[in-house]
């Protein structure tokens, strides 16, 4: 067994990596490439470590017993998600409480079997993936992966926490639990991933933050249909009155007076009534249009034509009148300033 040695930010993870040996880096939407075949033959399993626990977590690591260890990884980010494609022969990969202590990385990892089957063990469940289904697993809590081909070819995602918790709210009870290929959302998932990674360098930011937003309701919608969702049927009249505050929500998005009273007036209906309506969303509904109007804002501010349009115009525009408040929560929730995405994105277009 091998230990991984790069100590890293879980920040730092977010940008494709330039600096170290190995690493074939191109232009901003193609991906950021390494392998170990670009480093001597008794660096590789040191580097192939050092590697996995910078685009990941920190991580423990069985290679093959007769064979050298080998790996390729591609990484991409799109919008709020990072994307890596992974082919190697390592068989067993850890995730212990020692290394839960030793990094402080807090996020979800999506995996889609390409190649060969794993076995995926997390939170006392276990789940045999195979090729064309996804699982999940939580970097928070002990896992552990064990690959029973002689190669393995896989995409992984990295979501934040709070991102993914808009859609479902006990995640817990949902790792280590195969989303068959036969699924409608396994199938779509697959498919989209393929197309996204051929097409990936075409995507504006503006348009790769709608996508991400569309994978990730996709990964929701698998785990949703799982038995550890525990979804409560919700009756044909709760659904048509949840269908109707969330589509005068989307319609007066920008109006600085949204709130869930003047929702309630305009559907006529009590804001307890409304209230105990939306109790069966992972949020609150006045949490779900903050939310709303920052993920809106964001895709504006990536936008190259509306780069004349000042950052205030545009948080005002949908719905924010106080411009120290707007920044510090798009900051709160994206861990940068609105002017630090704006230049992100910029220079990417």
């Amino acid at each position: 067994m091998y230990r991984c040695c790069l100590c890293v930010n879980p920040a730092t993870c977010m940008e494709p990596i330039a600096t170290s040996p190995g690493v074939v880096t191109s232009s901003m939407g193609a991906a950021s490439s390494l392998s170990t075949t670009t480093v001597p033959q008794s660096e590789r399993t040191a580097y192939w470590l050092d590697m996995i626990c910078a685009m990941y977590v920190h991580l423990d690591c069985d290679g093959p017993d007769e064979q050298e260890l080998f790996g390729d990884i591609s990484f991409n980010r799109l919008g709020s998600l990072d994307l890596t494609q992974l082919r190697s022969n390592a068989q067993r990969i850890r995730r212990t409480e020692a290394k839960i202590r030793q990094g402080g990385e807090d996020c979800l990892l999506i995996q889609i079997q390409r190649e060969g089957r794993c076995l995926v063990r997390q939170d006392g469940r276990q789940a045999v993936v195979s090729p064309g289904d996804f699982v999940l697993y939580d970097s928070s809590r002990p896992y552990e992966l064990n690959f029973q081909d002689r190669h393995h070819d896989v995409f992984v995602m990295r979501l934040a926490r709070a991102q993914f918790k808009v859609h479902i709210s006990n995640l817990e009870e949902l790792t280590a639990m195969t989303v068959s290929s036969q699924d409608a959302a396994g199938h779509l998932l697959l498919s989209m991933v393929e197309t996204l990674r051929r097409d990936i360098a075409k995507l504006q930011p503006s348009s790769a933050l709608g996508v991400s937003e569309a994978i990730t309701s996709i990964v929701a919608a698998g785990l949703r249909g799982l038995p550890g969702a525990n979804v409560r049927k919700l009756s044909n009249l709760h659904a048509y009155h949840l269908a109707r505050i969330r589509a005068y929500v989307r319609d007066h998005l920008r109006d600085p007076e949204l709130s869930v009273q003047s929702i309630a007036l305009a559907l006529q209906i009590s804001s307890d009534h409304l209230s105990r309506v939306f109790r069966s969303e992972p949020i609150p509904l006045s949490r779900w249009i903050w939310k709303m109007r920052l993920d809106a804002i964001r895709r504006d501010l990536a936008n190259p034509r509306l780069r004349e349009q000042s950052v205030s115009d545009i948080a005002f525009s949908w719905g924010f009148n106080n411009a120290a408040h707007f920044s510090r929560s798009f900051r709160d929730e994206y861990q940068m300033t609105p002017r630090e995405w704006r230049e992100v994105s910029m220079r990417m277009a």
